[in-house]
């Protein structure tokens, strides 16, 4: 393995770049991506070597950098943030690399961090159940226990009853 491979394989998180992979440097031209691609899927493909497996799985490798580094989107998402980058948009789509990584930033924890600090809370309902704000307003306690002593005094004995009979009444 040359010294370039052995760089290329620390750089990238999941063994060589798929720059690497198709032998060409970080900056070439789609044509370019399109030549090697040719020529390492001629002289890895599995028809012109049965039953080597090892030529089998670099002919999916150089298959799978193609199809990253061929799609413009693709490749930029590539470029900026490596296989992870394209493992996101395999399942979020662009806007779910976008968000994860403004998510995951520096300046996004120490924004949300500083605005937790100023307001003096960590949750928005935390903060409401302190100072009162999900509270119930004193009217409607003094309306609920004002249900409450109706439901717990005994009927004063001028009412009448639901069971009993009233005599002005017509039975049906």
């Amino acid at each position: 393995m040359s010294h370039v491979d052995e760089a290329a394989r620390r750089l990238s998180k999941s063994g060589t770049t798929l720059y690497a992979v198709l032998e060409l440097k970080k900056g070439a031209s789609p044509e370019d991506i399109k030549k090697s691609y040719r020529k390492l899927a001629l002289q890895y493909h599995p028809d012109k070597n049965p039953g080597d497996a090892q030529a089998a799985e670099i002919f999916k490798e150089i298959n799978t950098a193609h199809a990253i580094l061929s799609d413009p989107k693709k490749r930029a998402i590539y470029d900026k943030h490596g296989s992870f980058g394209i493992y996101l948009y395999d399942h979020f789509g662009e806007d779910g690399v976008r968000y994860y990584f403004i998510v995951n930033s520096c300046w996004f924890k120490t924004l949300v961090l500083l605005c937790a600090l100023l307001t003096c809370c960590c949750c928005c309902c935390c903060c409401c159940f302190c100072c009162g704000a999900l509270k119930p307003p004193p009217e409607e306690m003094n309306r609920q226990k004002g249900q409450q002593n109706v439901q717990t005094q005994p009927p004063s004995s001028g009412t009448k009853h639901r069971f009993e009979k009233d005599e002005d009444s017509e039975d049906y």
